[in-house]
C-alpha cells in the first residue's frame, strides 16, 4: 500500500483515481485518528510492519537461496510465524491441562490444605479442653 502512494508521488502527473483514492485513504486514516476508535490504526500500522518484516526476511532469503520467489514468500511467511508458535507454546505449557510440573505443584498445594479444618497459629493454645 505505502509502496503503490509513494510510487504515484514519483510521476509526472496523476490521475483522477490516484487522486480520488489518496484522498479516499488520507480521510479514513484522519477519521480513525480522530474517532474513538483510534485503536485500529494500531492494527494498521501493526500490519505494515509485519509485511515489511516478511518484505525484510524475503529480501535476504531471495540474496542467500536459490528458491524461486514463490518459495521464497513461503519460507519467509514461516518464519514470521515462529515467534508466534513461540509464545503460543510457551502460554499452552503454562496450563495445568499441557504442563506435567504445574499439575503436580498444584498438587502440592491442595494437599497443604484439609477440608473443614479450622486454620490456627503456631502458638494458639485452646481456652478448653
Amino acid at each position: 500500500m505505502l509502496l503503490t502512494i509513494f510510487s504515484t508521488f514519483a510521476s509526472e502527473t496523476w490521475g483522477v483515481g490516484a487522486i480520488l483514492g489518496t484522498g479516499l485513504l488520507m480521510g479514513v486514516v484522519l477519521a480513525l485518528a480522530l474517532s474513538s476508535q483510534r485503536w485500529l490504526l494500531w492494527y494498521l500500522f501493526g500490519g505494515m510492519a509485519y509485511w515489511l518484516a516478511v518484505e525484510a526476511i524475503h529480501s535476504l532469503l531471495s540474496y542467500w537461496s536459490v528458491l524461486s520467489e514463490w518459495h521464497n514468500y513461503v519460507v519467509a511467511m514461516g518464519i514470521s510465524w515462529l515467534p508466534l508458535i513461540g509464545w503460543v507454546l510457551y502460554r499452552a505449557l503454562r496450563y495445568e491441562d499441557v504442563s506435567r510440573t504445574v499439575h503436580q505443584q498444584r498438587e502440592r498445594q491442595a494437599a497443604r490444605y484439609i477440608e473443614h479444618t479450622p486454620v490456627y497459629d503456631d502458638d494458639y493454645q485452646p481456652r478448653f479442653q
